[in-house]
């Protein structure tokens, strides 16, 4: 996400770029046109934050909602008055706790994949089921449960059931929607597929396939339009996960108010610079033109 992040950015006359990584990246496979500040294993980034952000005009976070690190990036910047180019700390707040994403759109009419916390979970829905971790990415602490016998093994196994939801598993197309953000409008770049796979009781994220054909393109930015309406603060790119039931209405999975894996292959697969179109909306709503129309598989490594 960074290597694409930076190669999009270089192409904008006019800005200089900083990047602040973990000591470990190779930065020779990465842009030459930005000046790269190393994190040392010693180091706490919240210690080498402020003073970098106070530098800079523009603030870009590629970071996880685990352990509420994207947020407190976000605040961060917020109290520094900067121009962020992600969702508020607020908005990141809801979607970083996916039972309290799914309560706040169900309450407001939007349909959802049912979740209960782990240890409020009464069989208020039949076997299958999903158990996964609150503010986890990607596949991260996903697990298919079968029957009651493994939800007692789970439910031994994870630390905290208070961090887990559980779910009822559903059949259906995993998608994700590659979407723009600006004070409650909404803007659909492209339908994804995830390529998903159990194995030995977990879920595993192998690709994604951006920029699909889809029938249901009016559908799903209507439902991008309803999920601005309920959170306003989301800004910027955004993922939708949804499940596609078969002649159903999509169910809203979770929303990552963050770069994700699929916006790595969205330039190749409708030639549009997200990275330029991001910036510009920091002053005025997106304007998206199309230059191409394919799809691009990213491989998950």
């Amino acid at each position: 996400m960074l290597k694409a992040l930076l190669e999009e950015l270089e192409l904008i006359s006019g800005i200089q770029l900083t990047a602040l990584i973990d000591r470990r990246i190779n930065v020779s496979e990465l842009s030459t046109k930005c000046d790269y500040i190393a994190v040392e294993r010693e180091q706490c980034i919240f210690q080498i934050l402020p003073k970098l952000i106070e530098q800079t005009d523009l603030v870009w976070p590629i970071a996880p909602e685990m352990d509420g690190m994207l947020e407190k990036i976000t605040k961060i910047v917020e109290q520094k008055s900067k121009q962020i180019l992600n969702s508020s700390s607020v908005a990141i707040a809801i979607c970083s706790d996916k039972l309290i994403t799914t309560n706040q759109l169900k309450a407001q009419g939007i349909a959802v994949v049912d979740s209960v916390q782990l240890d409020e979970f009464k069989q208020q829905f039949p076997a299958p089921w999903v158990v996964k971790s609150k503010d986890g990415v990607g596949c991260l602490n996903s697990y298919f449960i079968e029957n009651n016998r493994e939800l007692d093994q789970i439910n031994i196994q994870v630390k905290s059931k208070a961090h887990y939801l559980i779910q009822p598993y559903i059949e259906g197309e995993v998608l994700s929607l590659s979407c723009l953000f600006k004070e409650g409008k909404a803007w659909l770049l492209s339908c994804n597929k995830q390529d998903v796979e159990i194995d030995k009781g977990q879920f595993q994220l192998k690709a994604c396939i951006v920029n699909i054909s889809t029938k249901n393109h009016k559908i799903y930015q209507e439902l991008i339009e309803q999920i601005a309406n309920v959170i306003p603060g989301l800004f910027a790119y955004v993922g939708i996960d949804i499940i596609q039931v078969k002649d159903g209405s999509p169910l809203v999975l979770e929303i990552n108010p963050r770069l994700t894996t699929s916006y790595v292959g969205i330039n190749q697969a409708i030639g549009v610079n997200v990275a330029k179109t991001v910036i510009e909306m920091a002053d005025t709503l997106p304007i998206i033109k199309k230059n191409q129309n394919q799809q691009v598989t990213v491989p998950i490594i």
